[in-house]
C-alpha cells in the first residue's frame, strides 16, 4: 500500500467518526454503569469485610468510596468537557505540555494497569464459570486453574472480536444487554437477602456490627483500594470522549448517575448477604456471591455461578473500550509504533490497539501474580491521577481557553480529590511495601523508556519495521492510520 494512497486518504478517514458511531447519553450511562456494576460487587466485599475487621465498619468504606468516587467523577467531567480528546489522563497532561510525565505515566497504563484489569476481570469470569460446573463434575485444583484462565480466555477473545466493530452496531447494544441481565440478577439477590432479613431473622447477623474492627491505618487502606476497585470505571468515557454524543450532557449523567445507582445497590447488595451469611460463611471464601446463593436459593444456586460470569462481559467490554483507546491517543502523539493508530476505515475502532492490549493481558493473566499486581496497579493508579489535579489547577491558573459549554468544578474539588489520592498512595505503602517499591520503579522504567530509548527510535531499520507492521496489519484488519490528533 503506497504512501501516495495513504496521503489521498489521510483528511477523509480524520473526519469519519460520525454521528451514527458515537454513544448516546443512554448508552454511554450504560457503559458507565456497566463498567462500575460487575466485578467489584462480586470480589471486594471479601476484601472489604477482610481487612475491615467488621460489618460496621465494611459499610463505611463502601460509603466513602462512593464519596471519593463522586469527587474524582465531577473533576473527570470537568477534564473531559474541556479536553475533549481520548486517552484521558494521557491527553490531559500532554493537552498542558506536561510530555515528560505524560508518557512514562502512558507505558505503565497500558503496559501494567489497564491490562492487569482486564486479566483480573478475564480470570475472575473464568472462576465463575468454573465454580458453576463444580456442581455437576469433580474438578481437581490443577484442572480449575486451567479451565478458569482458558474460559476466561474464550470470552475474552469473543469481546475483543466484537470491538472491533462498531460501538453502535455491536458493542454498544451489548453493555445495554448485559446492564440489563445484571440488573435482573441484582434484584434478585436483593429480594432474596431482604426476604431472609425480614422474615428469617436475619438482621440478628448486624447485632455487635462494629466487633472486630481493625486499627490499623494500612489495612483500612487496603479496604479502601478495595471499594475504590469497586467504583472503578466512572473515567471510562473520558478515554473515548470523541466517541460520545455531547459530552456536556453525557458525562455528567453517565458518571454521577453510574455511581449514585452502584452506590445504593452496592449497600443492598451487602446487606442481603450478611442477612443470609454469617461473617465467618462471609469470610469462608472469596466467590461470596456463590455462598450466597447456595445457603438461599436451593437448587437455584447452581445457575448463579454462570449468571454472574455472564455479568462481567460488561466490564471486560468497557475495559476493552477504555484499555484500547489508551493506547491509540499514545500512537497518535507518537509513542507507540505507528501501526497502533490504526482504524477500521468505517467503524473506527482502533483494531490494533485492541489486539495489542489482548496480547499484554493474557500474558499477564499467565504469569503473574494478580494479587500483587492489583496493589502496584493501584498505587500507579492513583499517583498518575494527583499529578492530574495538580495540572488541572496549573491549566485553571494559566488560564488556558476552552469551550464555552464546558462543565466547571468549585476550586477546593480538585484540591480535595489530590489530598485523597496521596493519602491513598501513602497509607496502604507503609504496611505492603512491595508497593511502594515496584510502582515507582515501573514508572522510572517509563521514564527511561521516554529519555533514553523513545530518541533513537527513527533509526532506519526500526522505521522499516514500523513501516512492514502497519502495512501486514492493513491487510490483515482492514485498518489505515488517521493523521488527526482527536
Amino acid at each position: 500500500m503506497t504512501s501516495e494512497w495513504q496521503r489521498l486518504h489521510q483528511t477523509q478517514l480524520g473526519q469519519m467518526i460520525s454521528e451514527s458511531n458515537k454513544l448516546t447519553p443512554f448508552e454511554a450511562f450504560a457503559y458507565c454503569f456497566g463498567d462500575i456494576i460487575g466485578s467489584g460487587i462480586f470480589v471486594s466485599p471479601y476484601q472489604i469485610l477482610k481487612f475491615s475487621g467488621s460489618i460496621g465498619l465494611s459499610f463505611i468504606i463502601w460509603v466513602a468510596g462512593a464519596l471519593i468516587a463522586i469527587i474524582g467523577a465531577l473533576v473527570y467531567v470537568e477534564l473531559g468537557t474541556k479536553i475533549r480528546k481520548p486517552g484521558c489522563d494521557f491527553a490531559y497532561l500532554t493537552h498542558a505540555g506536561w510530555t515528560p510525565i505524560a508518557v512514562p505515566f502512558l507505558y505503565v497504563s497500558c503496559f501494567l494497569i489497564y491490562p492487569t484489569i482486564l486479566a483480573i476481570q478475564t480470570v475472575s469470569f473464568g472462576a465463575y464459570i468454573v465454580d458453576g460446573f463444580k456442581n455437576i463434575m469433580c474438578l481437581d485444583d490443577y484442572s480449575q486453574y486451567v479451565l478458569k484462565h482458558l474460559v476466561g480466555l474464550i470470552a475474552l477473545l469473543v469481546l475483543v472480536f466484537i470491538n472491533m466493530f462498531s460501538l453502535r452496531s455491536f458493542a454498544g447494544k451489548l453493555q445495554i444487554a448485559v446492564t440489563v441481565s445484571k440488573l435482573a440478577v441484582i434484584s434478585l439477590i436483593l429480594l432474596v437477602g431482604f426476604y431472609y432479613l425480614i422474615f428469617k431473622d436475619g438482621y440478628k447477623h448486624f447485632d455487635n456490627a462494629f466487633l472486630g474492627t481493625t486499627s490499623d491505618p494500612g489495612d483500612m487502606g487496603m479496604a479502601l483500594y478495595a471499594s475504590l476497585y469497586a467504583y472503578n470505571g466512572w473515567d471510562i468515557l473520558n478515554f473515548g470522549t470523541n466517541e460520545v454524543e455531547n459530552p456536556r450532557k453525557s458525562l455528567p449523567i453517565a458518571g454521577l448517575g453510574g455511581i449514585l445507582s452502584a452506590a445504593v445497590l452496592y449497600v443492598g447488595i451487602n446487606v442481603a448477604y450478611m442477612a443470609v451469611l454469617t461473617k465467618e460463611e462471609f469470610l469462608s471464601g472469596e466467590t461470596v456471591a456463590v455462598q450466597f446463593a447456595r445457603r438461599s436459593m436451593g437448587d437455584f444456586s447452581y445457575v448463579v455461578p454462570f449468571l454472574i460470569g455472564v455479568l462481567f462481559l460488561g466490564n471486560l467490554n468497557t475495559t476493552i473500550f477504555g484499555c484500547s483507546r489508551y493506547v491509540l491517543a499514545g500512537a497518535k502523539t507518537g509513542y507507540f509504533p505507528s501501526y497502533l493508530k490504526a482504524v477500521n476505515p468505517a467503524s473506527m475502532s482502533p483494531r490494533c490497539a485492541v489486539l495489542a492490549e489482548l496480547i499484554v493481558a493474557v500474558i499477564i493473566s499467565l504469569v503473574a501474580d494478580l494479587e500483587h499486581l492489583m496493589g502496584i496497579m493501584t498505587f500507579a493508579m492513583w499517583s498518575q491521577r494527583a499529578i492530574v489535579q495538580i495540572c488541572l489547577l496549573w491549566m485553571r491558573y494559566k488560564g488556558f481557553i476552552y469551550p464555552k459549554d464546558a462543565f466547571v468544578t468549585p476550586i477546593f474539588m480538585p484540591v480535595l480529590f489530590f489530598c485523597i489520592s496521596i493519602a491513598l498512595i501513602v497509607v496502604p505503602a507503609l504496611d505492603h511495601y512491595y508497593v511502594a517499591i515496584a510502582a515507582p520503579l515501573l514508572i522510572l522504567c517509563g521514564c527511561f523508556v521516554y529519555f533514553v530509548v523513545l530518541p533513537h527510535t527513527n533509526r532506519p531499520f526500526l522505521v522499516k519495521i514500523d513501516h512492514y507492521m502497519l502495512v501486514l496489519f492493513q491487510i490483515l484488519l482492514n485498518v489505515d492510520v488517521v493523521e488527526k490528533s482527536d
